[in-house]
């Protein structure tokens, strides 16, 4: 497939699929990245759980003039979740959450990002908040309303004639199917059993949504999340769930007729090759950096206790300076700064007897460079006298 159309190639070859991220502005593709298309196909039975009702939209007029209706559909969560795990979709797991503001709110957050085709990633953040009190007026509302006017939906309907005194009415509307004709009937609740339809539904509702509050919200959050960076639109036909949704994704697979790409993948490889075996040499820089005096070996720490150079700054941290003090002299090894040799040799003759080599103080040292012309401990300065 050629880099420069295609996107082009792909919106061709799909035409009759739901494509997903479709950007037409976008003519060129990353020689490292490669556009694949992968698709997804939606089982539009009842029981699939991978879409659901939402009510029915005019589509036109049959022929003696009345009004055509189709039942619309949306996309449930268990096929949303395919299709963003075919796009790549990632969640920040920081960010994707749920908190409890009060008693009966609570919010859901998603953050998600996935690369389109132009190889860049496009990011969308989307928040869902359930209030239980909000809740509960709506579900009030609309089960009056179901109550008055009439409830259109077959199965709820005869579920409800069986539990609740009410009678049929024409809606004056009718659906086809498969190329019949249907009248639409809905079934009008009496009002002495009108409140208590509404109460038991009401009752219903709201257990269920007790129970899954918190998950609802992070979950209308997620889905929110994958809706928007895929330009999912909110209801589908069922002529249109019958295709199936091509979904773009761009995966990491260099164009090794690229000259910049084999290059830079040669490059790429001899430092790995480096990084396992090692080189013949090292650069200047880094021979001058790292001389021989870094890695002196023959340093007792014992002997620096006292050295100024090495003493805190302060005292407010006692537990750690016992901690360092209890350490082995491999450990402060590492941390310590290393003499040179020169200056460690010079110490060690200015302070030791140079008879038998024993240790001195510096006042010693002194006494007995100007009374004998060279340091002497007390034995030796004895000896020296006599």
């Amino acid at each position: 497939m050629n880099n420069s159309n295609a996107l082009a190639e792909i919106q061709s070859k799909y035409q009759n699929c739901n494509l997903l991220i479709p950007s037409a502005t976008s003519v060129q593709v990353n020689p490292f990245y490669k556009c694949t298309v992968m698709e997804v196909t939606p089982d539009i039975s009842d029981t699939s759980g991978d879409i659901f009702k939402v009510g029915n939209t005019k589509v036109g007029e049959n022929s003696n003039g009345k009004d055509v209706y189709a039942d619309v559909y949306s996309l449930a969560k268990p096929f949303l979740m395919k299709l963003a795990t075919a796009a790549g979709i990632q969640f920040h797991p920081e960010y994707t959450t749920v908190a409890r503001e009060n008693a009966n709110t609570y919010v859901g957050r998603a953050y998600g990002a996935v690369r389109i085709p132009d190889g860049t990633f496009k990011t969308h953040a989307e928040t869902k908040r359930i209030c239980l009190d909000d809740e509960e007026a709506k579900y009030r509302l609309e089960f009056m309303d179901k109550s008055i006017m009439g409830i259109k939906d077959y199965k709820a309907a005869k579920s409800a004639e069986e539990m609740f005194k009410g009678h049929w009415e024409n809606t004056g509307e009718t659906k086809t199917y498969n190329g019949v004709e249907y009248p639409v009937k809905k079934f009008v609740i009496d009002d002495c059993d009108r409140e208590k339809y509404i109460e038991r539904s009401m009752l219903v509702n709201m257990t269920l949504l007790r129970k899954t509050a918190s998950e609802k919200a992070q979950t209308g959050a997620i889905l929110r999340v994958i809706r928007a960076l895929l330009g999912i639109k909110g209801t589908y036909q069922l002529k249109e769930l019958k295709k199936s949704f091509a979904v773009p994704t761009v995966t990491f697979s260099p164009d090794y007729t690229d000259a910049n790409v084999r290059q830079a993948m040669l490059f790429q490889g001899m430092n790995s090759m480096g990084n396992m075996f090692g080189t013949t040499s090292a650069p200047p820089a880094i021979t001058s950096a790292f001389s021989n005096e870094a890695f002196v070996t023959d340093f007792n720490p014992e002997n620096e206790l006292n050295n100024p150079a090495f003493a805190l700054e302060n005292n407010d941290g006692e537990e750690d300076n016992a901690a360092v003090s209890r350490q082995k002299p491999e450990q402060e090894e590492s941390h310590q700064e290393v003499p040179q040799q020169g200056e460690q040799k010079q110490q060690t003759v200015e302070y030791q007897c140079s008879g038998c080599g024993l240790e001195i103080s510096e006042s010693v040292y002194k006494y007995s460079s100007e009374k004998f012309g060279r340091p002497l401990c007390m034995k030796c300065q004895k000896g020296a006298g006599k």
